[in-house]
């Protein structure tokens, strides 16, 4: 039998450590996602810990501008947050690349966003066996020098990921540890390789999704990456065109500019997601965790001190991700390289 949503935020909990003497604060937005503050709260409780709900107008970015940033409830949101344990984001965009999301994390706190349908949490919870596959890929960038993508459609992109210090992001989904933070589900590696050093070329082709449009690829697009932004895209077909558009409509030079890279690898999750679910019900982390997927990001970096709310999550089958020559997903399947 399925269970409610209570009762997977209690498993949530329960992998998240959280203990009675801890308190729990729900980020939310007014009248969004009231059934998922709720039993969060809800959960908390059944554990002993003390819940509150912290509540602000709206902290979403709009998928097409006009934008401007409008921070005047952000300080209030986190003095509050600052005096809990563990922090669990409902908004309806996230606060994955915010400010507030940082400045959370960076004060200790284990901070969680919460966002697919009932069913899709409970299957595709996280444990320990998927967070041993994901912090072995963690090692493998880490140790590396040169990440590589390539595949039969054309694809040929170079990064540097040299250094200790290459920031790399594990998503397992869930937080048990302080200063972490993850999203509840998820399963794959990615690392910011140093900024401006992308080099090649990206070409997309039917199946490859695009996200958060919650759609799959039509048409083969190609994109020219130089000194880590893509310069021209190719394309016959309305993809290629939808992507010009897209990035024309911010009037800013930083869309343009690669974010993260890495690969899915919960074994759990499949590509056919947006075909058996509404798309638009979903926030496609089954596709960004389907394993041997190639999946990288256009626009924010903090890492790079790069800020804009134009961003695209972009999970790719059939490629070969090598790091220093050495193949971690060939063709689409993982290898099995450092599991």
């Amino acid at each position: 039998m399925p269970k409610t949503l209570r009762e997977l935020f209690v498993d949530q909990f329960k992998l998240c450590k959280l203990t009675s003497s801890e308190t729990v604060a729900v980020i939310s937005e007014l009248g969004q996602k009231t059934q998922y503050a709720e039993a969060a709260v809800a959960a908390a409780r059944d554990l002993g810990a003390g819940a509150l709900v912290l509540t602000a107008s709206s902290l979403s970015n709009p998928m097409l501008p006009p934008y401007e940033a409008d921070g005047r409830e952000v300080a209030a949101l986190l003095a509050a947050a600052a005096e809990c344990d563990l922090v669990i984001d409902v908004t309806v965009g996230g606060l994955i690349h915010s400010d507030v999301r940082t400045r959370i994390t960076g004060n200790g706190k284990r901070m969680l966003f919460v966002a697919e349908p009932t069913d899709v949490l409970e299957r595709l919870m996280g444990d320990e066996n998927l967070r041993a596959v994901v912090e072995a890929g963690g090692r493998l960038l880490r140790a590396g020098n040169t990440l590589r993508v390539t595949s039969a459609a054309g694809t040929d992109l170079t990064a540097d990921i040299s250094g200790e210090n290459l920031p790399i992001t594990h998503q397992w989904g869930y937080v048990d540890e302080p200063g972490r933070w993850d999203h509840w589900p998820s399963g794959f590696v990615a690392c910011f390789p140093h900024d401006r050093t992308a080099q090649g070329q990206i070409v997309l082709q039917a199946g490859d999704v695009l996200i958060p449009w919650q759609r799959a690829v039509r048409d083969t697009v190609t994109l020219t990456v130089e000194d880590g932004f893509i310069t021209d895209i190719k394309g016959d077909g309305n993809d290629a065109f939808v992507l010009r558009d897209y990035m024309e409509a911010w009037h800013d030079p930083e869309v343009y500019a690669l974010s993260h890279m890495g690969w899915g690898v919960h074994p759990i999750a499949r590509w056919s997601a947006f075909e058996v679910y509404e798309p638009r019900s979903l926030y496609g982390q089954e596709l960004r965790s389907t394993a041997g997927n190639f999946m990288w990001s256009t626009g924010p970096n903090r890492f790079a001190g790069r800020e804009t709310p134009a961003h695209l999550d972009i999970p790719m089958r059939a490629c070969t991700v090598e790091i220093d020559g050495v193949a971690v997903v060939r063709d689409g399947r993982l290898t099995g390289e450092g599991a």
